[in-house]
């Protein structure tokens, strides 16, 4: 009896691999509980063996295990039986639904086992197997949206509130400095009587008018009396005209 040392590779992860020793009588149920084993993979999945060239390329189909089915063809199948060349190598797909697919190479032959080994083992362990089952993290887009919606508006809110943060430091520094002064517009205000009731517009209106028009009157009034003033000067002008010519007749009859 020998022992067959099979190097089994993930197809997509060149850098992991598994050296297993096997005994020529295993069967390629014994290979897939083992390459299962070393991968920490579970066995709820069916898998299927081919044969493969030394290019790798598929060739005839070996048959398929069924998930825990000690009883099936494969089963029962050594290993021996399909191996005609030094470098004999298979294909091995498990779990037909996500498939994990292998590539697996006969490497070593030894004539004989070790008595105080028991078989099939693993023998060189290389690189972390990737997850069995991958975990798919899904948001739901109503919810995405609203956080990207809060996140938008509150970031709105925030340069909103420094804007006008810094417009009030703008307006300190400057009536501080003195060179800007809000000083607000001189308000007229109306002293009304205290027992004034005003239940209408109108009234409202006609106490209106007639502050105004007691403000203009004032303003004419004392306008007024300014050009009363400058006729009594042109009057008096006149008068010193009229009495200079009354002089000067006076003066010429006296004469």
């Amino acid at each position: 009896m020998s022992i067959l040392r099979f190097r089994v590779s993930f197809e997509d992860y060149d850098d992991i691999h598994r050296d297993i020793d096997l005994k020529d009588d295993h069967t390629f149920a014994d290979l897939l509980a083992i390459i299962l084993q070393s991968i920490q993979f579970d066995n709820k999945h069916n898998s299927e063996f081919f044969l493969a060239d030394h290019n790798w390329r598929k060739g005839d189909r070996i048959g398929e295990v069924n998930a825990g089915d000690s009883k099936g063809k494969l089963a029962e199948t050594a290993l021996i039986n399909f191996i005609d060349d030094p470098h004999q190598r298979f294909l091995f797909t498990y779990d037909l639904e996500a498939r994990w697919n292998f590539t697996i190479e006969l490497i070593r032959l030894i004539s004989s086992p070790d008595g105080h080994v028991n078989y099939p083992r693993l023998v060189v362990s290389a690189g972390t197997a990737p997850v069995q089952y991958k975990e798919n993290l899904i948001i739901p887009v109503r919810e995405q949206t609203e956080s990207r919606s809060r996140r938008r508006k509150s970031d709105t809110d925030d340069d909103a509130l420094m804007a006008i943060a810094a417009m009030d430091d703008d307006e300190d520094a400057l009536s501080e400095g003195g060179e800007i002064s809000d000083s607000a517009p001189e308000e007229i205000s109306l002293d009304l009587p205290a027992d004034l009731d005003l239940e209408t517009d109108n009234e409202i209106a006609k106490l209106a008018e007639e502050f105004n028009n007691t403000t203009e009157v004032g303003e004419d009034e004392s306008h007024d009396d300014d050009e009363y003033g400058n006729d009594d000067d042109e009057f008096g002008g006149d008068d010193d005209e009229y009495n200079s010519g009354y002089g000067s007749g006076r003066d010429e009859y006296d004469e």
